[in-house]
């Protein structure tokens, strides 16, 4: 089962998506990373085993935000296939042209609702993990 990567540097963000795939019987194992730097560390470090489902990736992070990772991403073909779903707060219609320009392939506004939360998640692991055809580069 192909791993999730949820990049995200605030505790209490990770805490309410851990709960949210837990109680959605998602089995996909999580990997939580603090910002994009040890996003690319992970990739690098593990680029001979199979590709994430997806990677869940938070804009406003220290280090590397989520557009710089995104940018770094999409700059090297190793992870060309690999669905990147920006996740953040902004509905700031310019950042999420830039995040789709980019090439984000999803944009997704945090819920302020926990129920939206456990929906959001669900429909997004299903659509990248069974709907979605993909490709490895």
């Amino acid at each position: 089962m192909r791993k999730i990567l949820i990049v995200d540097d605030d505790p209490e963000d990770k805490f309410l998506l851990q709960i949210a795939f837990k109680e959605n019987e998602i089995d996909n194992p999580l990997v939580f990373l603090g910002d994009g730097l040890e996003l690319i560390h992970y990739l690098e470090q593990n680029q001979d085993s199979d590709l994430p489902a997806f990677v869940l990736l938070d804009l406003n992070m220290p280090r590397m935000n989520g557009k710089q990772a995104l940018r770094e991403l999409r700059s090297d073909s190793r992870w060309y296939g690999v669905p990147v779903l920006i996740y953040s707060t902004s509905t700031n219609i310019s950042e999420i042209c830039e995040c789709y320009q980019l090439g984000a392939n999803c944009y997704l506004i945090k819920p302020s609702d926990y129920e939206e939360l456990i929906r959001m998640v669900a429909h997004t692991h299903d659509f990248w993990t069974q709907t979605a055809v993909l490709f490895e580069a």
